[in-house]
């Protein structure tokens, strides 16, 4: 019993952390993006729904006699972006044989990632600016040399953490954004009209690129201050 209780646990662990990150936990990056409801971006999506079935799966094959190893490898691979797209497709056909309803699903599902998005971008927006703020400070003292390269490398320290800890939910959220492309392909494989999805995918589109124009726009403002 103890064997398959730490079985279970590893399982989980190794589904878990392939599905999400668990965040930036350095202290360098601003509180008010760590401290945030968006800190943890999908956190509640449906994508995670790859946790169960995944975690599950490896599970199911250590027990019919798989060698453990194997199992986790399988489970971890099952949760990557395209088997989880599927995981949560193949479920919403299984749930919905009726072609509207599984589309309102889909509907309702990507009108709360398109939520998220705005939330995380909009609270983003705010750490941005500031951040833009601190560079045009940073450069004018630089070149009055009234500030100190440690102090300058302080203030730098928590720009660069921003600018990965945001890059890192960009990342993600583009690859949310091709999961559900690619699932609109599939149902439209099958003769299914997709447009309300497609144009949601739009949307979703659209406020990705919003965020990661005001990353590049920091970005570039901090590539151009230069500390030897």
């Amino acid at each position: 019993m103890k064997k398959i209780v730490v079985i279970i646990t590893l399982c989980l662990s190794v589904v878990l952390s392939g599905c999400q990150s668990s965040g930036w936990r350095t202290k360098d990056v601003d509180p008010a993006l760590t401290n945030s409801n968006t800190s943890q971006f999908f956190s509640k999506s449906a994508w995670q729904s790859c946790v169960v079935g995944a975690g599950f799966s490896g599970l199911s094959c250590i027990l019919v006699g798989g060698k453990p190893g194997v199992c986790l490898a399988t489970a971890a691979v099952g949760c990557g972006v395209l088997m989880g797209a599927n995981y949560y497709l193949d479920s919403k056909r299984a749930e919905y044989a009726d072609e509207e309803m599984r589309i309102d699903a889909y509907i309702y599902d990507i009108q709360q990632n398109n939520m998220e998005v705005q939330a995380v971008t909009q609270n983003a927006q705010a750490v941005l600016d500031k951040n833009l703020a601190t560079l045009k400070v940073l450069n004018n003292q630089i070149e009055n040399k009234t500030l100190s390269k440690r102090q300058v490398k302080n203030e730098l320290k928590q720009i660069d953490a921003n600018i990965a800890y945001l890059t890192d939910k960009l990342d993600r959220m583009k690859g949310i954004e091709s999961d559900w492309v690619m699932l609109s392909a599939r149902e439209k494989q099958s003769g299914i009209n997709m447009s309300k999805l497609d144009k949601q995918i739009n949307q979703l589109h659209k406020q990705i690129a919003l965020l990661e124009k005001q990353i590049n726009v920091v970005s570039q403002q901090r590539s151009a201050v230069q500390v030897s």
